[in-house]
């Protein structure tokens, strides 16, 4: 498959940024898009204004650029602003969604490759997660993911194909939204205490926005295994204690203390299996959690 022409929806955020850098460099031709009418100050290029409501003004879009396939990682993003805003999440994530398929469908769009996530399972307990455990999300945003691959199935018999991605918690110098690892990094660097009130003996799973990037160019030119999802994770459970080790042992000055217990806005996900996204992507994760916390310090110090 030949990706054409890729309009990337919500260019300014994590995930969309690194992607659009990713597949310009791979010598993709790209049309970033973002709801913001200006760029971030830590953007690296200008994007088109387009907010993901309503089918006409995505279709003059689509149609305006010639594109034929498209990445949607645009939304609310974050389990954590479930809870506070539960209808935003949900109508604006299963909504954009909606009116993006439509138009895709209207425009004849080859490919999306939609940027789900690993919190659709919902609390799975401690059992290997492959992708056919049943999705059963337990917030906001897991079923505002959950519908939104529902979606996508739906579309399949309309003739737009999509690729589904489930990463784990992406984690990356520019996320916006609550991230363990930046909070510990950003106090230590001001030489300011860090306390979480849950967390000792809690895991959870990274992976680092670049290699989120680079699935998303695995799945706009893969023939394989094309209408189905894949987990994308580093593939290893870190307690968040040996998180903070990470970063105490790179930066002295980190003084962080945990209280026991679970992150009460993440879920008890499982560890997931990654097997398919190597055999039918070719995909495999290149940077582990410490080489990422080295990035996020070089980062975030202003070094990198």
């Amino acid at each position: 498959m030949t990706s054409g022409r890729v309009l990337i929806t919500g260019a300014y955020g994590l995930i969309g940024h690194e992607t659009v850098l990713a597949l310009q460099s791979a010598g993709f031709d790209v049309v970033p898009t973002d709801i913001l009418p200006e760029p971030p100050s830590d953007a690296a290029f200008e994007a088109v204004p387009l907010a993901i409501t309503g089918v006409a003004p995505i279709l003059r879009v689509l149609e305006e650029h010639g594109i034929e396939s498209i990445v949607h990682t645009a939304g609310v993003s974050g389990p954590m602003l479930g809870k506070s805003q539960p209808h935003s999440v949900l109508s604006t994530n299963v909504g954009g969604a909606l009116d993006l398929y439509e138009a895709a469908r209207l425009a004849s769009v080859q490919r999306i490759v939609l940027t789900s996530s690993a919190g659709a399972y919902g609390d799975t307990g401690d059992v290997l997660v492959d992708e056919g455990v049943p999705l059963a999300a337990t917030s906001a945003y897991g079923v505002s993911k959950l519908c939104s691959e529902r979606i996508a199935q739906a579309y399949a018999h309309h003739n737009v194909e999509s690729v589904i991605l489930r990463p784990s918690w992406v984690y990356g110098h520019r996320r916006r939204t609550d991230c363990v690892i930046k909070t510990m990094i950003t106090d230590a660097l001001a030489n300011a205490p860090t306390h979480f009130p849950y967390g000792a003996g809690f895991s959870r799973q990274f992976v680092h926005v670049s290699d989120v990037a680079a699935s998303v160019n695995k799945a706009l030119t893969t023939t394989k295994g094309v209408q189905r999802a894949y987990n994308i994770s580093e593939g290893i459970r870190y307690p968040l204690d040996d998180v903070a080790r990470l970063v105490r042992e790179r930066l002295p000055t980190a003084q962080i203390d945990m209280a026991d217990g679970p992150d009460p806005d993440d879920i008890l996900c499982g560890q997931l299996d990654i097997s398919a996204a190597r055999a039918n992507l070719d995909w495999e994760p290149k940077i582990d959690l410490p080489t990422g916390i080295d990035k996020m310090i070089l980062a975030l110090s202003g070094r990198q």
